[in-house]
């Protein structure tokens, strides 16, 4: 990642999702002594971890993507050297329990990456007519029994309230048996995503790292679903659409602000992914600002 990213060793770089530290304390490793190094995450406790594998000279900042461009005030437009965007989970939240993340644990359905705000799953769960949960799993989970699984969220919570990881589990486990295994973390993904809004996030942090990013800067985007790479994809391919249109009925200008560095994903080899498995469906994608 890092060889992709960095292009001047003095520059200034972001890292939007600095979860436990692990990318931003490879990028600080290679900075000269002028570089800087600014790491961003929503959650709190992601802070705090990270905080204690990096050094001081890294700055830590709370905020969610659509929050960024608030949150990092005095880093004027135009004057980033490169941005990092690790999507997904963090390696924290499957391990902790108590966030709900993982439906291999049990824990309390809770899946908000920043805890401090905004809609539990488990309060999701709770208020979503048979409809829209249908609609929540098959839009963000793409499970193909996704009517059969939310009717049997329904009739369960009719009996007592769907609270714990372990409780949403056994529903869907005993609604879809034969599938058990891609349905649970289908769904977990569709209700993480729905509580966090880590697709509109993503759009909105996609604009603001762009905005941030000066002439020949790069934008790393590292994702690990269809939906999330889809969005990264057609952003990429739009900064640095052909200069016309010409099948317009009246040609318009359109100017390419963007090259992307690599024509299709780059993806881990099988020794990243012995040494992490959960790597194994990353893909990264590279763009260039141009001037």
């Amino acid at each position: 990642m890092a060889e992709f990213l960095l292009t001047d060793v003095d520059g200034t770089y972001i890292d939007f999702t600095v979860g436990g530290g692990g990318h931003s304390k490879l990028i600080c490793e290679k900075l000269g002594k002028s570089g800087r190094l600014i790491g961003c995450d929503r959650d709190a406790e992601a802070l705090v971890q990270a905080r204690s594998v990096l050094s001081d000279r890294v700055r830590l900042v709370q905020s969610r993507f659509s929050d960024i461009r608030g949150a990092l005030k005095e880093i004027a437009a135009g004057t980033v050297t490169g941005i990092l965007m690790d999507l997904g989970v963090s390696s924290h939240h499957l391990d902790d329990p108590s966030r709900g993340f993982s439906h291999r644990t049990a824990g309390a359905l809770d899946l908000r990456m920043d805890q401090s705000t905004g809609e539990k799953a488990a309060e999701l769960l709770a208020r979503l007519s048979l409809p829209d949960l249908t609609d929540l799993i098959t839009m963000y989970g793409e499970d193909p029994q996704a009517r059969r699984i939310a009717r049997a969220i329904v009739k369960e919570r009719e009996q007592s309230p769907l609270a714990t990881t372990e409780a949403l589990a056994k529903v869907i486990t005993k609604s879809v048996p034969a599938t058990a295994n891609k349905s649970l973390a289908r769904v977990f993904q569709a209700l993480r995503i729905a509580v966090n809004d880590e697709l509109g996030e993503l759009e909105k942090g996609l604009e603001a790292g762009w905005d941030l990013l000066k002439p020949q800067g790069r934008l790393a985007v590292i994702s690990y679903h269809s939906l999330e790479d889809r969005i990264v994809k057609n952003f990429m391919r739009e900064k640095a659409a052909p200069t016309s249109a010409a099948f317009e009925p009246f040609p318009t200008e359109h100017i390419a602000t963007g090259r992307i560095i690599s024509r299709k994903p780059i993806t881990p080899d099988e020794e990243e992914i012995e040494r992490n498995p959960r790597a194994r469906s990353a893909k990264l994608r590279v763009i260039e600002k141009l001037g």
